[in-house]
């Protein structure tokens, strides 16, 4: 038989019947505190996450015709990338965003 870990069940008790004090209570005063950090939404989260996806995502062509659209780290971006299906050099160019290709006086 296993033997039952009641510690927790009494500070929870004793909490109860005794009280708890806040920590803050016996900090700075109110007047220096921070105000508590408020959390991003989900949207903008993923707006910042887009934004910076951007920032690295480039299009490597070859000279055969072969393209990709990769994330290159900043690092990187100045490497010389050999294509995967030919084996020539392939230059790096900045990805156009989705609906941008066409001319502007269409």
């Amino acid at each position: 038989m296993t033997r039952l870990d009641h510690s927790r069940t009494n500070a929870v008790e004793r909490m109860r019947r005794h009280g708890t004090d806040r920590i803050d209570d016996f900090g700075l005063p109110p007047e220096f505190r921070a105000p508590p950090k408020r959390r991003q939404s989900k949207a903008d989260m993923r707006a910042e996450l887009a934004a910076a996806t951007a920032a690295i995502t480039r299009t490597v062509r070859c000279r055969c015709g072969h393209q990709a659209a990769i994330a290159l780290p900043p690092s990187r971006l100045k490497a010389k990338l050999r294509c995967s299906k030919c084996g020539s050099l392939a230059s790096i160019g900045k990805e156009k965003p989705a609906g941008r290709n066409r001319r502007a006086d269409s």
